[in-house]
């Protein structure tokens, strides 16, 4: 925590003396309703809130004080305070799982890190809560957790600056005796910043107050604990600190329901493993390109593409096993500090990745003739989507039509990690019966990132792919241009993966995040289909319906290091050590079914990226939309910035879409059709990505000043 010993004896004697000031007794436990409570788990779980170990979380209470990290703090779990899953062993969609009779989460990885999520989830369980009544902020009008008298509100515990955000009961939940209350960001949190959640004047459906949980009214009202309660005075000068600083910013302890501090991952924290393998990787090289090799070269392997190289190429390899497979985690030598980081397995083990590059019909007249034209095309990475390939998806006929409009080359490989092999293989359907094995996916999804970088080396260096004849045609002309600097497209998977690959590669200096997002932890119980997909698995195995949110903000931890959520603030002026500054175009869809609108609008807040002008206020579901997120006025705009597409309402038989649920699931089947792909398939969309992924490039207004519409737009108004 953040007190010695010396601190809590003094703070300690104060509030004794505070407690005979204001005329409390000196009452026994019991006689405070604190009997049931276990003192002999009073460290590892927090009984503020005894409908489960870990809640409140994210917590500081949760941590123990470690001067080497970054923050002075160090996660500090005990299994068994983790959720624990039921036994499962199971056909699942033909790949089996299995939890070996399951049990609690193995804390080992998450007590490595020195916080919690920048993007984290705050859950707690707060029976008979009505959040109409007590007036609580809502997704559809987040300005209203910036008000005075804010029922639900989270500051920056040194600065009080209000964090901005929105309240949810989890209406996944269909047990209202165990549903959270889940209070999300509108904008991530600051690296290494500490914040308390303050929960105050909550009614019921009746409208009457609800009253503060018995732990929390002691420490509140400064009872004192006797005999063996005194495991819980150790908290005492931790609970004082946050009542105080809440004083500070007008938040009266009296009307408080509970309050409670966590502290947010620092930058090295979560980045420094990829920094490491990234920088270990590329100095290897030794200022060289890549291995790689050319396995097969195809004549029109689709419409509007020339041809396509196809190969493999060689990457240090991380992980525990052999050529890094599904399943693998990082390689350490020394596994006995938290901040231990990957080594070469072995010193030579090197993973064999694939990649395929497309050239089109533009760059190239005709396939291996002497007299044809070429036109060098713009070298481009592209980013496949969930649980997908690269290899399959970069030939998509969206893509080619990028290609053959805008004249550009695109390669891929797969994210590994979460890729089709960590699917069939039954990586993926088996931490979703047992978190616990998240650190899997976590580190090698890192190594994918790692994968990636030197994909993009290959197309930036002069002995890379450049070199090779095939990739000249013509009179031995190269079909890409090489100019050090190779851009970034990528959609759904590949705009929650791909902000990481921009922000760490450093021959990418901007890049094209299609229908993006970032947090799976949002993102997966707003996914249209959840129920019918990994919603089965993890019903299977935690059938508490606290432990699954609870178990979601937990892996969150973890998938920072990979996804956008954990490298967001680094296009904000902060790029990361040894890498150029970087910016992003987003572009989202209206009510997508996939990843929820609102995402990218965390992101645009977060990375200080401005809206399209012509965003239309009435084409959205929030009665206050956009807030926090400057308009662009005047075009062509430089830096990142938010592009929002709309494929028009729909009527029960146009191919719009109706607005989605505020609420944690997805939208439904029947109101309307996914514009997911909409925006990637319009012509508009596609000359907005190719002004912008260019050097110097700029957002261009290519929606007239008015709203974005996507091709396939249905002319209905949801006016």
């Amino acid at each position: 925590m953040f007190y010695n010993t010396r601190t809590s004896i003094i703070l300690s004697t104060i509030t004794l003396a505070l407690t005979g000031c204001f005329g409390s007794s000196s009452t026994n436990i019991v006689a405070e309703g604190l009997e049931g409570l276990d003192t002999a788990t009073a460290q590892q779980c927090d009984h503020m809130d005894q409908s489960h170990c870990l809640l409140p979380f994210p917590n500081n209470h949760f941590t123990r004080s470690d001067p080497s990290s970054d923050t002075g703090l160090r996660i500090q779990f005990e299994q068994a305070a983790m959720p624990s899953a039921a036994p499962v062993s199971e056909d699942f969609g033909g790949v089996p799982i299995d939890n070996n009779g399951g049990g609690p989460m193995d804390p080992t990885e998450w007590n490595r890190n020195d916080g919690f999520s920048p993007g984290n989830m705050m859950l707690a369980h707060v029976p008979e809560l009505d959040l109409e009544q007590t007036g609580a902020v809502r997704l559809w009008d987040i300005e209203q957790g910036l008000t005075q008298d804010a029922p639900i509100l989270v500051i920056n515990a040194d600065t009080g600056e209000r964090q901005l955000i929105w309240a949810e009961m989890d209406v996944r939940a269909d047990d209202p005796e165990r549903r959270a209350l889940i209070i999300r960001p509108a904008k991530n949190f600051t690296e290494g910043q500490r914040y308390i959640v303050a929960l105050r004047n909550l009614r019921n459906a009746e409208g009457d107050y609800l009253e503060a949980p018995a732990l929390f009214r002691a420490y509140r009202d400064r009872r004192i604990f006797r005999g063996d309660a005194e495991a819980f005075e150790q908290r005492r000068p931790a609970m004082e600190d946050i009542f105080q600083r809440l004083s500070q910013h007008g938040v009266s302890r009296s009307e408080l329901y509970l309050a409670w501090d966590f502290t947010v991952a620092s930058q090295r924290n979560l980045t420094e493993r990829l920094l490491h393998i990234r920088d270990q990787g590329l100095a290897s090289l030794g200022g060289n390109a890549p291995t790689f090799n050319v396995t097969q070269v195809n004549e029109a392997p689709a419409n509007g593409l020339r041809y396509e190289v196809r190969g493999t190429y060689s990457v240090p390899n991380f992980m525990d096993e052999p050529g890094g497979p599904p399943g693998a985690r990082f390689n350490y030598a020394d596994t006995s500090t938290p901040d231990a980081l990957p080594v070469q397995l072995g010193g030579t083990d090197m993973v064999t990745a694939p990649f395929r590059c497309t050239i089109a019909d533009t760059t190239v007249s005709a396939y291996d003739d002497p007299g044809a034209t070429v036109t060098p095309a713009r070298p481009a990475v592209y980013g496949h989507g969930l649980l997908g390939s690269g290899i399959s998806e970069v030939g998509a006929g969206n893509i080619r039509d990028m290609q053959n409009e805008h004249n550009f080359m695109f390669c891929a490989t797969d994210w590994a990690g979460m890729a089709t092999e960590d699917l069939i293989s039954g990586v993926v359907p088996n931490i979703l019966v047992d978190f616990g094995k998240f650190p899997q996916l976590a580190d090698r999804l890192q190594q994918g990132m790692l994968n990636a970088v030197f994909l993009a080396e290959l197309m930036a260096h002069e002995d890379g792919f450049h070199s090779h004849p095939d990739f000249h045609q013509g009179n031995n002309e190269p079909v890409f241009e090489r100019t050090g600097e190779v851009f970034y497209d990528g959609n759904s998977q590949g705009g929650i993966l791909g902000g990481t690959l921009v922000a760490v590669a450093p021959q990418i200096h901007r890049g094209v995040l299609g229908v993006p997002g970032a947090n799976y932890s949002l993102l997966l119980r707003r996914y249209h289909d959840w129920d019918n997909t990994f919603g089965l698995a993890v019903d299977m195995a935690y059938q508490d319906e606290l432990e699954q949110p609870l178990g979601l903000a937990l892996i969150q931890m973890l998938w920072d290091r990979g996804e956008n959520n954990g490298y967001l603030s680094h296009f904000a002026g902060n790029p990361l050590p040894n890498t150029p500054a970087s910016e992003v175009l987003l572009q989202s869809a209206i009510g997508d079914f996939q990843v929820t609108m609102w995402s990218p609008e965390i992101i645009a807040r977060t990375i200080g990226a401005p809206v399209d002008f012509g965003a239309p206020d009435g084409e959205h579901p929030d009665d206050n939309p956009y807030v926090g997120i400057d308009r662009i006025t005047t075009y062509p705009h430089q830096g990142s910035a938010l592009s929002v597409w709309d494929a028009g309402d729909y009527d029960g038989d146009s191919a719009g879409n109706a607005f989605p649920p505020h609420e944690n699931f997805g939208p439904p089947p029947e109101t309307g059709e996914d514009p997911h792909g909409s925006v990637r398939a319009s012509v508009p969309a596609r000359e907005q990505k190719a002004e912008f992924l260019q050097a110097g490039g700029e957002v261009i207004d290519v929606c007239t000043m008015g709203p974005c519409l996507t091709d396939d737009h249905t002319g209905l108004s949801r006016d």
